[in-house]
């Protein structure tokens, strides 16, 4: 199978004039919208600020910022976005003050499903499909599906010792992806995704690999410069009906529209006609939510004033949902399921290959712990080195290195004012690697999370999966992959750098940012069978 994601390209050959008079009128908006009076500058508010470039991408700019203007600092694109790594602040902002701070600062234009997702859902849209998905990550649903997490590390195991017995290097990513698009694809639809240590990905997995554009250098400039006005991208998007602003592949969207169409078509119609043997599963959770509010109303609306009052936290949620969010929320845990943990395990199987002494302190945790093949989940919570090497990968590689908040109404705290409308960032990378907080923090150092380290920290420095109540939904799951996947593969094989690797032995890899880490190419480990 060969998909040619070419969008990009084809917009910019084909509709070259299109995009030379789009990037004039954002220009134009940007002269105009740079003009802004003197009481729009952040000094007002007590902090101190900055101009930034209007092209400059988040990642490098918030770098930046932090190094050159300390934990807090303010700028204007079209609103005005506040910077900070404070740690009191940050618990204001995610936590306690949530009820002014409760969406995310920024949307997603997009033609995909992925924009509808539970992650950039808002308001009473978000607390409604929140509360309809929350039961499928419970511990009690985590325990029935740990059964297919397990043959799946098994899987991965066998993978990893082909390698090992031909002699072959492993592709780090593309066995890992294999493995959670495995475990998501059974346990969450009921599909089978069967190709890992597979040379080709099977279908599922292909396009769940490919869901995202790999753009080239300029249309990424293009893209930076877009961020500023959203307003403008979504025009781009909506009334113009371009797909380059979008960041989702168009083969992708169609694939997974029409395979979760069929399937929810499926599901609905044996929930209709009371089947009691349909899959339970997170797309039935879903689809039978959906088809009890058809049946409550043919038209599944909720009236303006139940949703104004269930905004002021005085009525119940109504459990309703469309087959236009089913697929969104499909997308979406497809998508986070693929990408966060299996760069999440290829991180962490990265860096112990790199510091033998880890790999051979958390195998003999393993041997210590773990008396059964497969672990229990009473054993997995016993791993407590295990848990350090986790927490410190995902310290120096989170999932997504940023997050927003948009404050509804003005607040203060101290020094610091926060008007109405502003966005605060919260830069997770950079606050997980504050050296106030982490000595030498770009060294792979486990010992950081134990307990005496632990409780000298707050735990705002450590956030990977954001904090509050839009603390990542699927955090346990990607957790109990995590180590179901060290445990089996540990027991059985090393990983290695060496001459030969990428990167080879004694050399540290370029990694990229571009919303999530990236390697700047593969990496590929040497794997070795240890003796039994």
């Amino acid at each position: 199978m060969d998909i040619k994601d070419s969008d990009a390209t084809l917009i910019f050959t084909s509709n070259l004039p299109l995009v030379l008079i789009s990037a004039a009128v954002a220009l134009a908006i940007y002269l105009v919208t740079s003009r802004r009076p003197h009481y729009e500058r952040w000094e007002k508010y007590g902090v101190k600020h900055v101009n930034v470039p209007v092209h400059q991408m988040p990642e490098p700019r918030n770098r930046f910022l932090m190094k050159e203007y300390g934990p807090t600092v303010g700028f204007f694109t079209h609103v005005p976005v506040l910077v900070t790594r404070n740690h009191d602040l940050l618990k204001q902002i995610l936590v306690k003050d949530f009820n002014n701070f409760p969406n995310r600062g920024d949307d997603l234009p997009s033609k995909s499903p992925l924009g509808k997702g539970v992650f950039f859902l808002k308001d009473y849209d978000w607390k409604r499909i929140r509360q309809l998905m929350s039961p499928s990550f419970s511990t009690g649903k985590l325990k029935r599906i740990s059964t297919h997490v397990q043959e799946a590390a098994n899987r991965l195991t066998q993978a990893f010792e082909k390698c090992a017995e031909t002699g072959s290097h492993l592709k780090l990513f593309h066995t890992t992806g294999q493995y959670t698009t495995s475990i998501i694809a059974k346990t969450a639809f009921g599909v089978q995704a069967d190709s890992i240590g597979e040379e080709k990905d099977d279908e599922f997995t292909f396009f769940a690999k490919n869901i995202f554009k790999k753009r080239s250098k300029f249309s990424l400039f293009f893209i930076s410069f877009l961020i500023r006005f959203r307003e403008f991208r979504r025009f781009l998007t909506y009334t113009v009906g371009m797909y380059f602003p979008d960041p989702c592949t168009r083969t992708s969207t169609d694939y997974f529209n029409a395979i979760l169409k069929e399937r929810i078509a499926e599901r609905e119609k044996a929930e209709i006609q009371g089947s009691r043997h349909v899959n339970n599963d997170f797309l039935q959770s879903l689809v039978s939510t959906m088809v009890t509010s058809e049946k409550k109303t043919a038209a599944a609306v909720i009236s303006e004033e139940n949703a104004a009052s269930t905004a002021n936290g005085s009525a119940k949620l109504e459990k309703t949902i469309t087959a236009e969010e089913v697929i969104a929320q499909s997308v979406l845990t497809i998508l986070a399921a693929y990408e966060t943990t299996s760069s999440t395990l290829q991180f962490c199987m990265y860096k112990i290959a790199q510091n033998p002494d880890v790999q051979e302190k958390l195998f003999q945790e393993i041997i210590d712990v773990v008396e059964h093949e497969n672990p229990t989940h009473e054993e997995l919570s016993k791993l407590h080195y295990m848990e350090q090497v986790v927490n410190e990968t995902l310290r120096l590689f989170p999932p997504v290195i940023r997050i927003s908040r948009k404050t509804v109404e003005p607040r203060s705290y101290g020094d610091i004012n926060i008007p109405a409308g502003a966005v605060i960032e919260i830069p997770i990378k950079e606050i997980q690697r504050d050296p106030a907080h982490y000595p030498d923090p770009d060294v792979f150092d486990p010992d950081r999370f134990n307990e005496e380290s632990k409780a000298k920290r707050s735990p705002l420095a450590f956030i990977p999966f954001g904090q509050g109540p839009r603390l990542c939904i699927g955090m346990r799951l990607a957790l109990l992959e995590l180590k179901i996947a060290l445990v089996k593969v540990l027991r059985k094989v090393k990983v290695e750098l060496n001459d030969e690797t990428v990167p080879r032995k004694g050399q540290d890899i370029p990694i990229e940012y571009l919303g999530f880490a990236r390697p700047k190419q593969p990496i590929e480990l040497a794997v070795k069978l240890r003796a039994d």
